[in-house]
């Protein structure tokens, strides 16, 4: 076990200077959205502290551990995935040597992610995310995709233990791993005043595809909208505990994500006959919607029949996005697209890597994973024998989206996600 004194909270990444702004007060109707969020999640608010520890850029901080857990299995009722138990019992060995005794209590370190990939699904998230992690100073979690915030806290069916919902302690232990390597790995020794401060820069994070849009479990709340559309997201929640997370998204045609989704979800028979009925099904649903509530409304409806393996309501980034823009300050937020990644990803990496104010990589060691041409999760052969979709599918897919791609392209200031010229990637 290590013995050092070190004090259990810092002064970065303060979440009271952000409420104090306001992003999460009472608005005009009398709905203080912070104690709404507090009130429903108080285990969260508990676990992950106001402030955390200075000197370290990813946000981490000590948390106390009593003597009667000392020398128990912190994860014998981890609820995820089990394919990490061997991990995770490696971690639970170490667990006892890794605490801290500052002389008064014995300490574990935890951190949260720095950043998110948060969408979209099919739009090259998990190729991002192994690329990025590739980087000396990113460690990734122990699994790329927790869906916690959007699935897991509620119970969603990932993972072994699936029907049962995931304390925010469950979450935190996906980064223990990583926040060992954020401890010890020091980049930078500055010295101020005679006095010697040890600068930790590396970050972890996660690449959740479900959190930029996955809001179907607002109904549950049973907040009363005159307007059917949810008064809290995913987002405002993250707002309130991670004010100064910083969040990558990335985008392709709708038409073509629809198409990619429907040929990697579907086992057994699937065509593009098939995929022209389920998607004449969806958009006739998406409409009827319409008659009676807002694009929001239907876009979030969690109740609107589910034509599987067709998400139709995913393809309206626009929607989406311009909630986040309005809880999210805009320069935490980078928005990219497949198609100009799949052609250079150099240029996209060092773009991401700007973002998140981490240093060039060097020539040699792992440039190539990072910026090669080597795709994750790329089309399967046997889908690739199928060819493109059908042309009339295309052109009601393109007549559906239109309109929103020309909505997103005003929002982002960026002809490029009008989505003129591309297609398949």
């Amino acid at each position: 076990m290590e013995t050092e004194s070190k004090q259990t909270t810092g002064t970065s990444g303060d979440r009271g200077a952000a409420e104090a702004e306001g992003e999460n007060s009472q608005d005009s109707s009398g709905f203080d959205m912070t104690k709404e969020l507090m009130r429903r999640n108080p285990e969260i608010f508990a676990s992950i502290p106001r402030q955390t520890l200075p000197n370290y850029k990813n946000p981490c901080w000590f948390e106390e551990v009593p003597e009667t857990e000392l020398d128990s299995n912190p994860y014998r009722n981890t609820h995820y995935y089990s394919s990490i138990r061997t991990r995770l019992n490696l971690l639970a060995r170490q667990f006892r040597d890794r605490l801290t005794d500052n002389g008064k209590a014995h300490l574990r370190f935890r951190c949260v992610p720095y950043f998110y990939i948060i969408g979209m699904p099919k739009c090259g998230t998990t190729d991002l995310y192994y690329r990025l992690t590739k980087h000396p100073d990113v460690i990734g979690g122990l699994v790329k995709e927790p869906h916690w915030w959007t699935r897991r806290r509620f119970g969603g069916r990932i993972g072994f233990h699936s029907n049962l919902s995931s304390p925010i302690r469950d979450y935190l232990d996906l980064f223990d791993e990583a926040a060992w390597t954020i401890r010890t790995r020091i980049r930078n020794r500055l010295f101020l005043a005679r006095q010697e401060v040890v600068q930790h820069n590396v970050i972890t994070g996660e690449g959740s595809a479900s959190t930029m849009w996955d809001n179907r479990r607002w109904r549950r709340e049973l907040w009363n909208t005159s307007n059917n559309e949810p008064p809290i997201l995913v987002a405002n929640l993250l707002r309130a505990v991670q004010p100064h997370a910083r969040f990558i998204l990335t985008l392709r045609n709708p038409t073509e994500r629809l198409y990619s989704e429907y040929l990697y979800f579907t086992s057994g028979n699937k065509s593009v006959e098939d995929f022209h009925r389920r998607v004449s099904l969806a958009i006739d649903i998406f409409n009827s919607c319409l008659k009676n509530s807002s694009v929001r409304a239907c876009t979030y409806e969690p109740t609107l029949p589910v034509i599987p393996n067709v998400r139709l309501q995913l393809g309206l980034y626009e929607v989406y996005l311009r909630d986040w823009f309005s809880i999210f300050p805009l320069d935490q937020i980078l928005v990219l697209r497949l198609e100009d990644h799949s052609k250079d990803p150099q240029t996209t990496m060092i773009k991401i890597f700007r973002f998140l104010q981490l240093e060039t990589v060097k020539e040699g060691g792992d440039t190539e994973a990072i910026f090669g041409f080597n795709k994750r999760n790329s089309r399967k052969k046997n889908d690739l024998r199928l060819g493109p979709m059908l042309p009339k599918t295309r052109r009601i897919l393109d007549d559906f989206y239109g309109p929103h791609n020309h909505r997103l392209a005003s929002l982002l200031d960026d002809e490029r996600f009008l989505w003129l010229k591309d297609r398949s990637v």
